[in-house]
């Protein structure tokens, strides 16, 4: 019985550490530099995913916003809805009211409005 409990505690130093020599640490699991490696490729890997979905996002946006035509209804950044009546140059001017035109930016406009989308929105 000693000498089962003595072949297994040489593996720790006389210090009073608890911890495994080097001898012992050496025989299994991740070393700290692998298991930094893994992390790092882990999120290596997440951003590259979270960057391309992005990129298709922002691709698909750009295409909305250079099919915009006279009388299309849009979704100003403020929830604001009203229907492009000009261009000039790259100020789009948005009637929201009988009276009231916007002068906004394309990055203003958050959603091209399609179809019943409009009435749809106000029934719920």
């Amino acid at each position: 019985m000693l000498k089962y409990i003595g072949r297994h505690l040489s593996h720790f130093t006389l210090g009073g550490s608890m911890e495994p020599t080097t001898a012992a640490a050496a025989g299994g699991g991740l070393s700290s530099a692998g298991f930094m490696l893994a992390i790092m490729v882990f999120f290596v890997v997440m951003i590259m995913l979270s960057s391309r979905s992005q990129k298709k996002r922002d691709a698909e946006r750009n295409k909305q916003i250079s099919a915009l035509q006279k009388g299309d209804k849009v979704v100003l950044i403020g929830g604001i809805i009203g229907t492009i009546v000009g261009f000039n140059q790259e100020i789009l001017e948005v009637k929201v009211s009988e009276n009231t035109k916007l002068s906004v930016l394309p990055t203003g406009i958050v959603t091209v409005l399609k179809g019943n989308n409009l009435q749809q929105g106000d029934k719920k």
